[in-house]
């Protein structure tokens, strides 16, 4: 048990210290569930630059806190020992994390922003997740009782994660209004783009190799006994600030006469690369306390070994709006994230806001990953302190409530608009 909630500690600290100048979440779109390409004003900046051409402000400066991990096999009440071994069993264990912080600067239809951004992924056999921290193999006895033995695959250990200084210009216009026939009308039809300039660390993880544990019931005392086939797990990473990269985000964004928003954008075009790196790792044996387990030498690479380059999460939103009234907006969303370790997540969102109480708008929303295996419940508001000054709240999942969450996010964000 030990191993295993280190093992997740360690993921989750590589993430979060990794990842604290990532600008991928924002607090309205947490509460509502998702980062919904419709959504319009300040709030577009991180799913659809379109929506940046229908801001309230002339000027507006926002700033962005927020932070999400989650993985898809334990809920937030499976931390005994019998749980814990009994999930590791026979499936992929996948821990993804982000956190958001950045300031942005809106003038009219333009925006200057530096922030941080970064995204991560490791996906690992679940058998392997107790060994990678471990000083021995340990798979333990009562796991194994039903099957006799099992294989341990560090080939399917893979990941990456990337932690860069964003500088980004976004602008967004109208590019078409008034349209109409028979059955539609176009009120507008909105375009907007952002390009980003990348500069950082990559890290890249990766394994090879079997390891076998097998239940040895010839003596008195039943026990697990080990061979190896060359298990190695690697880790891979630029040197201190050498990866670089362009990013690119488009959006396109139509509203109807009645009160209908349809929208498409497509977010994170591009990829980071240095030409050099640094890569170390470990070989799992059959140990004893007196053999260890090799640490594999720290090498500096050059040249085309050296070379590393990591494909930041491409994400493709398409989504509709319906303002119900002013003070009911209903959101819909199906995204597509494409993970550089070659993983895809599909997921649908419903998301709404409710503005009857023009001081503190309130904010529902569900998604579904198929990634994540799982629903998340969402829930936000917002905080008009006064018609210039905004505060935002965002947190997930609720059903951490009833013990059954495998993942949490919170954001905060304050706007200031003249």
């Amino acid at each position: 048990m030990k191993k295993t909630l280190l093992f997740l500690l360690t993921i989750t600290i590589i993430f979060s210290t990794a990842l604290t100048a990532s600008a991928a979440l924002d607090a309205e779109a947490i509460g509502m569930g998702d980062n919904f390409s419709t959504m319009t004003g300040e709030a577009a900046y991180y799913s659809n630059p379109a929506g940046l051409a229908l801001r309230d402000n002339n000027f507006a400066l926002k700033a962005n806190l927020g932070f999400s991990i989650w993985n898809n096999v334990f809920e937030n009440s499976e931390f005994s020992k019998d749980e814990i071994e009994s999930k590791l069993t026979g499936e992929d264990l996948i821990l993804a994390g982000r956190s958001a912080f950045g300031t942005q600067f809106y003038y009219k239809n333009f925006a200057l922003a530096v922030n941080g951004r970064a995204e991560g992924m490791l996906k690992t056999d679940s058998d392997a997740a107790e060994i990678l921290t471990g000083d021995t193999p340990e798979i333990s006895l009562e796991s194994l009782q039903d099957k006799g033995s099992v294989t341990v695959e560090f080939g399917d250990s893979a990941g990456g994660a990337a932690a860069t200084a964003d500088v980004s210009l976004s602008y967004a216009r109208q590019i078409f209004r008034n349209w109409s026939n028979n059955s539609h009308n176009i009120e507008s039809v909105y375009f907007g783009a952002t390009y980003h300039y990348l500069e950082g660390e990559i890290y890249k993880f990766s394994g090879g190799g079997t390891i076998k544990a097998t239940v040895n019931e010839n003596s008195g005392d039943p026990y697990v006994e080990y061979s190896t086939s060359d298990a190695e797990f690697y880790e891979n990473h630029s040197k201190d600030g050498e990866a670089t990269g362009d990013a690119f985000d488009f959006g396109l964004a139509i509203k109807t006469s009645n009160d209908y928003t349809f929208a498409f954008s497509a977010m994170n075009i591009g990829e980071l690369s240095a030409d050099s790196s640094v890569i170390d790792g470990t070989g799992y044996g059959v140990t004893t306390e007196n053999n260890p387990n090799d640490t594999l030498t720290e090498n500096n690479l050059s040249g085309e070994e050296g070379k590393i380059t990591y494909q930041l999460p491409r994400v493709y939103r398409l989504g509709m709006k319906k303002e119900f009234s002013q003070n009911t907006v209903l959101y819909a969303d199906y995204s597509r994230v494409s993970y550089d370790g070659g993983q895809d997540d599909n997921i649908y969102a419903v998301g709404s806001e409710f503005r009857k109480n023009k001081f503190i708008p309130l904010r529902l929303g569900v998604n579904y990953s198929s990634l994540r295996e799982d629903i998340e419940v969402a829930a936000g508001m917002g905080i008009n302190i006064s018609n210039n000054v905004k505060v935002n709240l965002g947190i997930a999942d609720l059903l951490a409530l009833s013990d059954s969450a495998k993942g949490v996010k919170f954001g905060i964000s304050t706007l200031i608009g003249f």
